[in-house]
């Protein structure tokens, strides 16, 4: 295999379990700062998000592991 076969193979391959588990944790933390950070919001920005309040308590009492 020549080298540019082997760089474009390994352009095109899919990320590894490390690389995938790395994105999932740094998911979860991104979850689990934002979505308190609702509660913070007042009723006219989250207006301007296209949230309702209901819907906004909603999403920051779910578990940061559940998308």
């Amino acid at each position: 295999m020549s080298t540019y076969a082997f760089e474009r193979q390994a352009a095109t391959a899919r990320p590894g379990f490390a690389t995938g588990l790395m994105q999932q944790v740094a998911l979860w933390l991104r979850r689990s700062r934002t979505r308190p950070r609702l509660w913070t919001l007042s009723d006219h920005e989250l207006r301007d998000l296209g949230l309702e309040r209901g819907t906004a308590d909603r999403e920051a009492l779910r578990p940061f592991w559940r998308g």
